[in-house]
């Protein structure tokens, strides 16, 4: 007997056997038996979920002998001609290798001709968006209006290069990515069946590399058992997938909370000898980084975590070592690694160095706590083990501190801190409120951000907005003063001031050659940053 993948050995045969689809095949069923059948049905979704499957069902379903029936008996010859993919009256057509106009219009010859034998002319056209423009033109009208013995079942892993004017003339179901418990699940019994022995480990692996693709992961399956045989051990899936192995993982996570730089760069240096690509390496991490953020916000939910229960332990552990905020970034910076090391040319040295990154992340206080500190005249906190490299430093800050600083002659001198009541907030001063404006600016108006810095000076309070541009800069005070720039400003200063300051625009008139050159405009405004004595030299005639 000739072999047969799993896939296509496997493949449901009916709509109570497509897994993880329950709505479109729900829906399909109620149309069936309501005799509400679509003459155009359009699915859509990432690749192996079922789409095609699903299609083949339909097709059978209203083509069976004893239909149109929500339960194909699959021993017709229409069923099993279907099934085999060789039926007269139910056409798959691959839209990739037939994308020409010329393609559609001999369709559209076929539309016109009655069925062969069974009660539809059915026509499954696979990966549609590969059709020319041309081709989609082509078909809108009979798409629209087909003879009433043709239906058409459109399949895509791309919906948004499908026109609008082919979605809306078709019922359009998404097929979304299977939950990884129904695809391990679904593993589980095929290996059963086949006398495959693999552990939960194999094939929680398998499934993970997945990506919510159920033939993604039977194919997975089919690899590793060309590998291995039917005995498939944990270190056969790690050896051949390259998967990252949780005794690695593990450790390089607490080496991160314990600030072990040496096993860091150790547990890297055994991922290049163990031949595991970075990127599927940040992926792992990535997805564990989530885990923790789920474990901290909602504890053990088997159903968010898709984890062994084996697992809950160390969860707990690494959970209670870091922040929410270190968290963030620690993703952050491992999504960009991910990201980068596609292009590097020395990816594992990227990776070596992107891990000791997140130590000194994990070190970081948050913007809160440095504030906090800060108007209580105490040093930053610094976080370092009591013998590591920093110690020395952190002594130096703690004996800044109010209680412990020295004066001018030796003596201890505590530093005089401004009183401030925590029921009155402290009114942000002139030069922050412009730090706050600017830095709106960027972000909402990158136009209007490069006019204000060709300043010659800008004033900020509840009342007003003064800005005031050199001679030269016209072009930047006409650009502030037009309606829509002027309306923007208004609504960014209203957001900072608490109030709506006016806006006033100044110009300054052309700076005469022997003016004196501490009145320009641009070297008041350094002066105003910068405070200092402008010495202006002289010529002197001999």
């Amino acid at each position: 007997m000739s072999y047969q993948v799993t896939a296509r050995k496997w493949r449901p045969q009916n709509f109570d056997e497509v897994v993880g689809q329950e709505i479109v095949t729900r829906t399909l069923q109620n149309a069936i038996k309501s005799e509400r059948i679509a003459h155009a049905f359009l699915f859509s979704g990432v690749r192996g979920v079922g789409k095609t499957t699903t299609a083949r069902i339909l097709a059978k379903a209203l083509n069976c002998l004893k239909g149109p029936t929500v339960s194909p008996c699959g021993q017709c010859d229409s069923c099993q001609e279907i099934t085999g993919a060789n039926s007269v009256d139910v056409l798959e057509i691959d839209a990739a290798s037939n994308t020409g106009v010329d393609n559609i219009r001999d369709l559209r010859e076929s539309v016109r001709y009655g069925t062969a034998r069974d009660r539809f002319k059915i026509y499954i056209i696979d990966e549609v968006h590969m059709l020319s423009k041309g081709a989609f033109n082509a078909l809108l009208k009979t798409l629209e209006e087909p003879p009433p013995h043709v239906k058409f079942i459109l399949a895509t892993t791309e919906l948004e290069r499908i026109p609008s004017t082919i979605t809306s003339r078709c019922q359009h179901f998404t097929f979304k990515p299977i939950p990884f418990s129904l695809i391990l699940g679904c593993l589980k019994e095929i290996t059963r069946q086949e006398g495959i022995e693999i552990t939960e480990y194999g094939l929680r692996c398998l499934v993970s590399l997945a990506g919510g693709s159920m033939r993604d992961a039977q194919s997975v399956l089919d690899q590793i058992v060309a590998f291995a045989g039917k005995q498939i051990s944990d270190e056969d899936v790690r050896v051949l997938l390259g998967v990252v192995d949780e005794q690695v993982l593990g450790p390089l996570v607490e080496a991160v909370a314990r600030r072990d730089r040496k096993e860091i760069i150790g547990s890297v240096e055994e991922l290049r000898n163990s031949g595991v690509d970075p990127q599927i390496f940040c992926a792992k991490l990535i997805h564990h980084l989530r885990d923790l953020m789920v474990y901290q916000v909602t504890g053990w939910e088997e159903s968010l975590l898709d984890l062994p229960d084996s697992a809950r332990e160390t969860l707990d552990k690494q959970a209670q070592e870091f922040s929410k905020l270190d968290l963030i970034r620690f993703y952050d910076l491992m999504v960009g690694c991910q990201s980068q090391l596609r292009y590097h040319s020395h990816p594992y040295v990227h990776l070596e160095m992107t891990m000791i990154k997140l130590i000194e992340l994990a070190q970081l206080p948050s913007i809160e706590e440095v504030i906090t500190r800060l108007e209580s005249g105490q040093a930053p906190r610094v976080t370092e083990p009591p013998d590591g490299p920093q110690a020395e430093s952190r002594d130096l800050l703690e004996t800044s501190s109010p209680e412990a600083v020295a004066g001018p002659g030796g003596e201890k001198v505590k530093p005089s801190v401004p009183a401030r009541s925590d029921q009155e907030p402290m009114a942000p001063s002139p030069d922050q409120l412009i730090a706050d404006l600017f830095s709106s600016l960027q972000t909402e108006s990158p136009l209007l951000y490069s006019s204000m810095q060709q300043a010659a000076e800008v004033d900020l309070s509840e009342k007003k907005l003064f800005v005031v541009f050199a001679h030269e800069e016209k072009i930047h005070k006409d650009l502030l003063l037009e309606p829509k720039h002027r309306k923007q400003l208004a609504e960014l200063c209203a957001k900072i001031t608490r109030s709506t300051p006016q806006l006033e625009v100044k110009l300054l008139a052309p700076v005469a050659q022997e003016a004196d050159p501490r009145e320009d405009p641009k070297v008041r405004a350094f002066v105003k940053t910068f405070p200092g004595r402008v010495i202006v030299e002289k010529k002197v005639e001999e």
